[in-house]
């Protein structure tokens, strides 16, 4: 794959904010990035390039990790793929995606967002091979791109031990991938280690139904020779990855919640947040017991032939989200499930979850739950 780019204004012209595309300049270096997706944010070979390029002070290329990439069925399905290119099958690493950049004359780490928290953590504990092969790459014109795991550095799958794994070394100008054959050859003469590999895809289908049944890792990813990469992701970790990015919003958590769906979500979660699930839903459905309570008691005082008087009071005493759980009683409804029906409702949106926080205390936190740079 080779798509030559060598300053900022190679690449301005074929993409678009409206596409998702952002040019977001820092104190020394120029990034850009796709913050969301459309149908057209990966339309032209350029703007598919544009996974977190690193441009220098003086607006020329200095950095480039991988091109946006797709899985298996998402733009090719499996029988409409050449398998008989040279190809490997690699590991999907589930960490923060690390390579290399020169800032001032001096080597930093970065990730797709440029000098994030993960990126020094990275560099920190890189060994001296990965930084050598990092300087002797980009001296040649290259971007070694790694994989940053362990167990301070969690996504979804658990690692016991730190590591700094070479997945890729790009040209940086044409963007051409190093064979798989050279990238071994290459990290053996730094001591470095390389994503395990799983031979060739020899049946798509069979190779698709095994990888998604996988558990406890991510999945693939299969490099061609060529630079065409595509991924396939185990349905476990697509689910739980699913739960961990909702988890942070508070209608989601909610929305569990109302329709009994906690018990499912929990084995997906880390035990910290599941403890914190346990305790939000355990906290609110504490404050639906005490209303439905209330509103049991309200409507035991009153004689429901006489609906008018009833009617009058609840418009009068008791609060206006709650009045239709009342009438559910005078009606010989159950009131739990009117109040759970409010609840159902606020889940669909965080808006509508503040329009109910104080009458349930709600009080998720979830800002410190967000994914890590992936």
């Amino acid at each position: 794959m080779k798509i030559e780019i060598q300053t900022l204004d190679d690449v301005l012209p074929h993409i678009s904010y409206d596409d998702g595309i952002v040019v977001s300049e820092r104190a020394d270096y120029t990034m850009v990035d796709y913050v969301f997706v459309t149908d057209n944010t990966s339309a032209n070979p350029i703007a598919q390039q544009c996974r977190g390029l690193k441009f220098g002070g003086d607006e020329r290329l200095i950095a480039r990790p991988f091109h946006k990439f797709f899985n298996i069925g998402e733009r090719e399905q499996p029988n409409q793929v050449d398998w008989t290119r040279p190809h490997v099958i690699m590991d999907k690493l589930d960490g923060s995606m690390i390579h290399p950049a020169i800032i001032k004359d001096e080597m930093v780490f970065m990730t797709r967002m440029g000098i994030t928290d993960q990126a020094r953590a990275a560099l920190a504990v890189a060994s001296d091979g990965v930084k050598r092969l990092s300087a002797d790459a980009m001296a040649a014109g290259q971007t070694p791109i790694f994989e940053f795991t362990g167990p301070d550095n969690r996504v979804v799958v658990e690692y016991a031990e730190t590591a700094i794994t070479l997945l890729a070394v790009r040209d940086i100008i044409s963007g051409a991938y190093l064979s798989h054959a050279d990238l071994v050859a290459l990290a053996g003469r730094y001591g470095v280690p390389v994503a395990a590999t799983f031979g060739q895809v020899t049946d798509a289908n069979a190779f698709v139904l095994q990888g998604r049944a996988l558990r406890d890792v991510e999945g693939y990813v299969v490099a061609f020779e060529d630079g065409h990469r595509l991924k396939l992701k185990a349905d476990a970790y697509a689910l739980r990855h699913k739960a961990l990015a909702g988890v942070s919003l508070e209608k989601n958590v909610l929305a569990w919640i109302v329709e009994g769906a906690v018990d499912d979500v929990l084995p997906l979660l880390h035990d910290d947040v599941a403890d914190r699930v346990r305790t939000y839903q355990s906290q609110l459905m504490a404050k639906v017991n005490g209303h439905v309570a209330d509103l049991t008691d309200f409507a035991d005082g009153f004689d429901m032939s006489d609906r008018r008087t009833y009617a009058m009071a609840v418009k009068d005493k008791i609060d206006r989200r709650l009045q239709p759980a009342a009438f559910a009683l005078a009606d010989g409804r159950d009131a739990r499930a009117a109040v759970l029906k409010l609840l159902k409702w606020a889940s669909g949106s965080e808006n509508r979850v503040h329009e109910v926080r104080d009458l349930f205390d709600l009080d998720w936190k979830g800002s410190d739950l967000v994914m890590r740079d992936i």
